[in-house]
């Protein structure tokens, strides 16, 4: 259904590469289109071959007036894009926060630029609570929060499996070269528990190719790279649990949410951003603790009971990651932004 005066809204994107940040942003774009508002993602990088964009697309050599259509709310989706939106909007200007970049790791030359760009009095939109906290109590900023765009093809298609597959599969998602994804941790866990004598197989995921480094550290039994989402789902599914060994760095862990949405259950880091929507489902253990993952990996997989419970406390939890809550939360701070209203505290 086309909403009532529909807005116009601008995505600045720094680039299209297959991460989940960028697919957040696609997937929010297409889902505002579909609801009649006008939407172009400008981007530097070119339309991307992993996902269908339904919204107009633009790659431009840099961002500027001449090439950025006027809107009502132009949205800035990486720090690097928060002066450009500034620059050349016409409307109001929106940041969409996924994560605060300043407490990476591989960018620490770059921390004061990003602190700078942050304490530009900027409104938010952010995919998870902590934040907006943050934002709110560092940066003085406004935001609102707005639910995860969860595409319909992940979803758990048959509930005949009763208990972990033999071996039992488990996944681990994301690049080794991120090390607050903490995928060294899992990598750990998962050999102490085949010391411990248990048979298990180690499927991996990344946006990257197999590095010498992590061979060395453990050798998947199957490794996937760079995986369109419509296939990632089809793995994902295939899976039995899910290590998510974050860091406090991380955003909203979207891997989390999509094996929710396909039965999997997951063991995760104990961090802001799980404790906010997963720890109804996950188990939750400290974030740089392998044996505290073996252990309660172990515990799921050897009970069939805990691990069908954990199972059916995940699916409840995506069922409230609808595309109407995601689409109706992004148009409401959308229009929230483009009234002004946030100014007013």
């Amino acid at each position: 259904m086309s909403s009532p005066n529909p807005l116009s809204v601008v995505y600045l994107l720094d680039d299209t590469v297959l991460f989940g940040g960028v697919k957040v942003v696609l997937n929010q774009a297409n889902l505002l289109t579909q609801s009649g508002h006008r939407v172009t993602v400008v981007s530097r990088g070119p339309s991307p071959d992993w996902m269908e964009i339904q919204a107009d697309f633009r790659q431009v050599p840099e961002f500027s007036r001449t090439d950025t259509p006027s809107a009502d709310v132009t949205v800035a989706t990486y720090w690097t894009t928060i002066a450009p939106a500034l620059e050349i909007a016409r409307g109001e200007v929106a940041h969409y926060c996924q994560g605060f970049e300043a407490t990476y790791t591989h960018n620490t030359a770059d921390h004061p630029a990003i602190v700078d760009a942050y304490r530009n009095p900027v409104p938010a939109l952010v995919v998870s609570p902590h934040l907006g906290r943050l934002l709110a109590e560092e940066f003085g900023r406004p935001s609102r929060l707005v639910t995860q765009p969860l595409e319909p093809f992940w979803r758990l298609r048959s509930t005949q499996k009763q208990r972990p597959a033999d071996p039992p599969r488990i996944l681990v998602v994301g690049p080794w070269e991120g090390d607050w994804k903490g995928v060294p941790t899992a990598l750990d866990a998962i050999r102490g528990m085949r010391v411990s004598g248990a048979e298990v197989r180690l499927i991996r995921l990344s946006q990257f190719p197999l590095t010498d480094e992590e061979r060395s550290r453990l050798e998947a039994d199957e490794y996937h790279c760079h995986l369109e989402p419509e296939r990632a789902a089809s793995l994902v599914e295939g899976c039995d649990l899910l290590l998510a060994p974050s860091w406090e760095q991380e955003g909203f862990g979207l891997p989390v949410l999509e094996a929710f949405a396909s039965g999997v259950p997951v063991v995760a880091s104990d961090i802001s951003c799980f404790r906010d929507f997963a720890s109804d489902a996950a188990t939750l253990v400290p974030a740089h603790d392998p044996a505290a993952f073996a252990a309660a990996a172990a515990g799921m997989l050897e009970n069939p009971a805990s691990w069908r419970t954990h199972r059916d406390a995940g699916l409840a939890v995506a069922d409230r990651f609808t595309t109407e809550r995601a689409t109706d939360s992004a148009e409401q701070a959308l229009r929230w932004v483009a009234s002004g209203e946030w100014r007013q505290g």
